[in-house]
């Protein structure tokens, strides 16, 4: 009888914690923004006034003209609650798709206005030429300082500059 009680418990709680695994997975999906029209800026934080944010498109859209390489900017409020900057940036670039599948040379930009958070985030392919260490020194060196002063369209579009320098 004891054993019956213990095995049926036993079984309950790895149920449970299945579930609960599967739906914390859910919730974090759910919190990555819907890009269907494939936009390369999504301001959902309203950092960049109109002109700016068709500036930037047309920049990165003109790039990829040229490279192949595919580069684009998320802006959002606040991050969902236990994630890193790091780990949203990859999961939206993954989700998007940023970069093509053959040789994985997308990046993305991902600043997070209320938590004063940004990374620039690479696929493998992107990474072989453009390191952590270069994207944290263009953080550090170009969007920064440019933030401080709440000037984040020149922040972006100095960083976007480096590292198409980068990238060629």
């Amino acid at each position: 009888m004891r054993l019956k009680l213990l095995f049926s418990t036993l079984l309950f709680l790895v149920l449970l914690s299945n579930c609960k695994g599967k739906q914390s997975e859910s919730l974090t999906t759910s919190h990555i923004p819907k890009n269907t029209s494939q936009h390369v800026v999504v301001d959902l934080a309203n950092l960049f006034s109109d002109t700016e944010n068709d500036a930037l498109t047309e920049k990165i859209i003109q790039y990829e003209k040229t490279s192949t390489n595919q580069m684009a900017v998320l802006t959002i409020d606040t991050l969902p609650q236990q994630t890193t900057i790091q780990h949203f940036g990859t999961d939206v670039a993954n989700s998007w798709g940023v970069g093509t599948r053959e040789k994985d040379n997308g990046l993305l930009i991902t600043i997070s206005k209320s938590d004063r958070k940004m990374v620039i985030s690479t696929g493998e392919g992107t990474a072989q030429t453009i390191s952590d260490s270069d994207c944290k020194a263009i953080i550090d060196q170009l969007m920064v300082p440019q933030f401080k002063i709440k000037n984040y369209y020149k922040g972006v579009d100095k960083a976007i500059d480096s590292l198409i320098q980068l990238w060629d």
